[in-house]
């Protein structure tokens, strides 16, 4: 598995990928936010990781700066196209998956790969999905998002996962050195201190 997935499709570039996932990592903060609300019920904690990324996408569908992102549909199992490669994003952890059930395909992808596999290699992956895992340690707040290819029989064929890496230095003000003079120190002789003291 030490293949990315340009390798795969090339529609799935590097620049891209790290576009969609800093997007999704705003978005995975922007629900930890409104989590911390006393309003926030248990419902929309549960659906706020998932719902904030759907209205990204829409957002990106709409915006002339990213004509390489389409949404194919917007349902529950919402479907982007990056380039003309379909994929699915899953609010899980991509290393132990819970919602194994959402690598099934749903019915674009269906569509899409009854195309494919008439000339299909089965190295290469038909299913792709955005792993979107708010808590990767498993306890405190600390998000990933990890791209995972699968194969016609769902076994892992590329995972890709984002590094979050700040690409510029962190500057800050520079402390400028302070001149402080000498003290100047002088011994007491006995005579001093015995007239001090009288």
């Amino acid at each position: 598995m030490g293949r990315v997935p340009e390798n795969f499709s090339v529609d799935l570039t590097e620049e891209r990928l790290k576009i969609v996932s800093n997007r999704l990592l705003d978005v995975l903060d922007e629900a930890e936010s409104f989590a911390q609300s006393p309003n926030a019920t248990a419902w929309f904690k549960g659906t706020a990781n998932y719902g904030l990324p759907q209205g990204m996408l829409k957002l990106m569908h709409e915006d002339d700066n990213y004509p390489w992102i389409t949404l194919a549909n917007q349902t529950m199992d919402y479907t982007a196209r990056i380039g003309n490669t379909l994929v699915q994003f899953v609010v899980d952890d991509p290393h132990a998956p819970k919602k194994t059930h959402r690598v099934k395909r749903n019915a674009v992808e269906r569509q899409q790969i009854g195309l494919d596999l008439e000339e299909h290699n089965p190295d290469i992956p038909l299913i792709w999905r955005f792993y979107l895992n708010p808590k990767s340690n498993g306890v405190d707040y600390s998000p990933s998002v990890t791209l995972v290819g699968f194969d016609i029989n769902e076994n892992v064929v590329c995972m890709w996962e984002h590094e979050d890496v700040i690409s510029s230095p962190i500057s800050g003000e520079v402390a400028q050195p302070v001149e402080i003079d000498m003290p100047v120190v002088s011994l007491k002789h006995s005579s001093q201190k015995t007239q001090e003291s009288k």
